[in-house]
This record gives C-alpha cells, sequence and structure tokens, in this order.
C-alpha cells in the first residue's frame, strides 16, 4: 500500500514538474523570424553564441517584439540566473516586453560556471557480476 502512495504523488507531480521552463533548441528561437535574412541572421548569431543560458533564452523568446528579443538576449550574454527567479519570468504570460527584460535583470545571479580548466575526478562504473 505504501509503495502505490508513493507512486501516486510521483504521477501526480509529473504536471508540476512540466509547468517548469525547458532550455530552447537554439536553431528554434529562429523560427520568430518570418523573413528569410532575418532567420539565416539569427541562425549565424546562435551557431557562434555559446556564452549563453539557454533557459534565459526560453524567456527572452517570449518577447512580442524582435527588437526587444534581441535586446533581451544581449542583456543576457556571459550571465548567470538564478533558475527559481528564471523561472517566474517564464510563466507569466501578461508581462510587457519591458517587465519581462527587468524580471530577466533581477533574475540574476552571482554563480559562475565550472572552470574550463577544472581538475575533475574520473567517473569509473563498476560493473556487478
Amino acid at each position: 500500500m505504501k509503495h502505490i502512495w508513493y507512486s501516486l504523488v510521483l504521477i501526480a507531480s509529473i504536471p508540476l514538474i512540466a509547468l517548469a521552463i525547458e532550455p530552447t533548441n537554439p536553431p528554434g528561437v529562429c523560427d520568430r523570424f518570418i523573413g528569410e535574412s532575418e532567420a539565416k541572421a539569427c541562425q549565424e548569431k546562435m551557431q557562434n553564441n555559446q556564452n549563453v543560458d539557454w533557459y534565459a533564452v526560453t524567456v527572452c523568446n517570449l518577447q512580442k517584439d524582435d527588437q526587444q528579443f534581441w535586446k533581451c538576449f544581449d542583456s543576457i550574454q556571459n550571465q548567470a540566473f538564478n533558475p527559481g527567479s528564471l523561472d517566474k519570468c517564464g510563466e507569466e504570460t501578461e508581462m510587457t516586453d519591458a517587465q519581462r527584460l527587468s524580471c530577466m535583470d533581477s533574475a540574476r545571479s552571482d554563480r559562475k560556471p565550472a572552470s574550463q580548466n577544472a581538475n575533475y575526478q574520473s567517473l569509473k562504473v563498476k560493473k556487478g557480476k
């Protein structure tokens, strides 16, 4: 009976997990542009951009105006964000572009990504017999 209860709780929590923002596939961002030249320019910018938090791009993609999207995109370069605060910026559908940009500014975090030169301990998987 205890296992059934846990299973029901897990199943009930799936919709809550699904509400969290998901990282945008970089080429998918460019679907917002109708013009071929705009879409191509966007594709090039996405390919050459490795210093961006793709969860934050998902929130920027909610901007209604394309110029506001680029303003948001440029503002998140090399920035880290608090996931909970970022989620709040993405879940509010009635925000104006200016409000969403302000929300993004308040979601910034001082956490830094791991160093590229870090000396990590290698993971060794032992198979059981």
